[in-house]
């Protein structure tokens, strides 16, 4: 425990007025970060039930066109494709926390050596490609803002559990003292009185 000084008590004072703003702060923060995790979360569900739905329906098409032209006919087609497709990666910046953000810059066009089967394939090419990166950019999103959560959760509880009433404590036990001490000088004080008086009586 601290010596029991006015300028401790003063200074612990302090320090709990800052833990209790910093406190308030980051339960604010983490209750933001919280409804923007569910929020991302409910973007990341849609789209990735998006890309489900649309992955069954290129599968459907895709087993169709194998089936009535064979596989092979379709590779040959496919090597045509000169292009690759182009993802330019950059950064954002939620709340305090990174997260990525992408977009297609170069989504190769439609190829005539494909049978007319898979034609409807090659439209939805880019609408695929979106969806996918949609998908990314929610999931990595969503990683950020639990480890953010988790970290600011910590922060929390630590000043709830453990700082802030470690400092009550000793702020408590400091006050205690100092009426301990005040009694004590009291009667010390009311003792000096009483020798004095009875001397000053018996002269």
């Amino acid at each position: 425990m601290p010596r029991p000084t006015k300028i401790e008590l003063i200074r612990l004072r302090r320090r709990l007025a800052l833990s209790r703003r910093i406190h308030r702060i980051l339960r604010d923060r983490l209750t933001f970060l919280l409804q923007e995790f569910y929020i991302v979360f409910r973007k990341a569900y849609d789209a990735r039930r998006k890309l489900h739905e649309m992955l069954n329906d290129i599968y459907n098409d895709y087993a169709y066109a194998v089936a009535l032209h064979g596989l092979e006919t379709l590779n040959e087609g496919a090597q045509t494709i000169g292009e690759v497709a182009e993802v330019v990666a950059s950064t954002r910046n939620i709340m305090g926390v990174v997260a990525p953000s992408m977009e297609a810059s170069s989504i190769p066009l439609h190829t005539p050596a494909l049978p007319i089967e898979v034609s409807s394939i090659q439209m939805r090419r880019k609408e695929f490609l979106e969806t996918l990166i949609s998908v990314a950019e929610y999931e990595k999103e969503l990683i950020e803002l639990a480890i953010e959560i988790s970290r600011v959760k910590r922060i929390v509880t630590m000043l709830e559990k453990v700082l802030i009433p470690r400092l009550l404590t000793t702020i408590r036990y400091l006050m205690m003292k100092f009426d301990e001490m005040e009694r004590e000088e009291k009667v010390r004080s009311m003792k000096v009185k009483a020798l004095l008086l009875q001397r000053a009586e018996s002269m």
